[in-house]
């Protein structure tokens, strides 16, 4: 990432990760873990520059995406993967940029890796009307969800904050499920791989875009064959 770029991206003054304000930067990992620890999520709002935001919403709401694989009939999900995504664009800089992998690692408590998938390791999520995500598990250890743009209704993201902590009593009312609606600029870092999560429908004109970020607690993590063809509709 350039040097300042960051900045330009990133409320470096509410979350310094370049240790600008030290200080400020314990206290914010130091909340982060404790909730982090106890739910599997970690919650940062307004993470984004508004400027950035909008300018990055802007350039998603009318660009192309992979076309939705055949073989994908539940969902109608659009999904940029990394090789599509240019190398300048912000947030594939911000992926690469050392203080974030250093921010995840230590809120996640332990030494993180970003993914070695050509296709998977940065990709944009466009959800439009009546799409959603069936209850599953992360491919990856841990992701960084960046919230772009909120729909008029639904895509609310719903995960377990125990390990396969989902159960349906007999009346329909779920336990152990938590609400985390789309609020744009935010930044939510996610155990994926052990909390069980779901995107609600979406309603409206307007979709849900979100951009998401892999980790892994060991280096040189890449997806299968099937697992590309099931979320890319292609294995190269």
């Amino acid at each position: 990432m350039p040097a300042g770029f960051a900045e330009t991206v990133v409320d470096l003054d509410r979350y310094p990760l370049d240790h600008r304000d030290a200080a400020r930067l314990r206290e914010v990992i130091t909340l982060a873990q404790n909730e982090f620890a106890e739910t599997g999520v970690a919650v940062f709002p307004d993470f984004l520059r508004p400027d950035a935001l909008t300018e990055i919403a802007a350039s998603l709401l009318v660009g192309s995406a992979d076309e939705v694989p055949e073989e994908r009939p539940f969902s109608a999900e659009r999904v940029v993967a990394q090789d599509r995504i240019p190398d300048s664009w912000p947030l594939k800089q911000l992926y690469r940029w050392e203080p974030l992998l250093d921010f995840v690692s230590r809120v996640a408590g332990e030494l993180v890796y970003r993914s070695a998938d050509e296709l998977g390791a940065v990709t944009v999520h466009i959800r439009p009307a009546g799409d959603g995500l069936h209850w599953q598990f992360g491919l990856s250890d841990y992701s960084v969800i960046l919230q772009i743009v909120a729909p008029e209704q639904g895509g609310i993201f719903e995960y377990t904050p125990l390990p396969r902590g989902f159960l349906e009593r007999g009346d329909g009312r779920r336990r152990s499920v938590r609400l985390l609606p789309t609020v744009p600029g935010t930044l939510v870092l996610h155990a994926g791989r052990l909390s069980r999560h779901r995107v609600t429908a979406v309603h409206g004109q307007i979709p849900r875009i979100s951009v998401e970020m892999a980790f892994n607690a060991k280096p040189g993590h890449r997806l299968n064959d099937q697992q590309r063809r099931t979320y890319f509709g292609r294995t190269e």
